[in-house]
């Protein structure tokens, strides 16, 4: 299967692969190997439902089947599919919050809460409430907190580390042809190891 599709689940129905940082979701416009041409070099179908952002990292959930299209759709659009992230952040926001403001003109929510602090920087869990564009990066710019390793809304921040510390940990849903409860996990990658424990163990 190659580095770009690193399977964490699969049965005939759906895939959750842990997808790496620098590499897109979908096919892009200077046409970069990413990991939905890299599913369909597989299997024989595959329904793309999400993205991350090329920079992040994490879960990725994806169909191998017609019939689990239209109810990972509607659990997608009913917020029945619970994505968890953590990401390191300039700064301390504080213990737990709600950002709310605005993005591209529509309302958006983000919930955060804080696991660890130090070092001039904090590791900072979120949930989603709304799916805008680059949600989570652009709430953090908001509060003045933005991502370390962000080079599009993180100022010099983005600078401090080589690629974006954000990545996606958890998903949870029901699954959606036997109907139970699923949740699967993706540890903090390598390349991030070094700079969450700066935070936890600050120099």
């Amino acid at each position: 299967m190659g580095d770009l599709l690193r399977p964490i689940f699969e049965d005939l129905y759906i895939l959750v692969v842990d997808k790496p940082s620098g590499v897109p979701s979908q096919p892009t416009r200077d046409q970069q190997p990413n990991v939905y041409d890299e599913a369909c070099a597989r299997f024989p179908y595959v329904g793309l439902h999400h993205r991350l952002d090329t920079p992040a990292s994490g879960l990725l959930l994806m169909t191998l089947h017609r019939n689990a299209n239209a109810p990972i759709a509607t659990a997608f659009r009913d917020h029945e599919i619970h994505r968890s992230y953590q990401a390191v952040l300039l700064g301390d926001p504080g213990t737990s919050g709600d950002w709310e403001g605005a993005i591209d003109g529509r309302p958006a929510k983000t919930h955060w809460k804080r696991l660890a602090a130090g070092g001039g920087l904090s590791l900072v869990e979120f949930t989603l409430a709304t799916g805008r564009k680059h949600q989570i990066r652009r709430h953090a710019q908001q509060a003045g907190h933005p991502i370390i390793g962000d080079r599009r809304y993180g100022g010099a921040a983005g600078k401090n580390w080589p690629r974006l510390a954000l990545h996606a940990v958890r998903l949870a849903f029901i699954h959606p042809i036997s109907g139970q409860p699923v949740q699967y996990e993706s540890p903090i990658p390598g390349d991030l190891l070094d700079l969450v424990d700066r935070v936890k163990v600050p120099q």
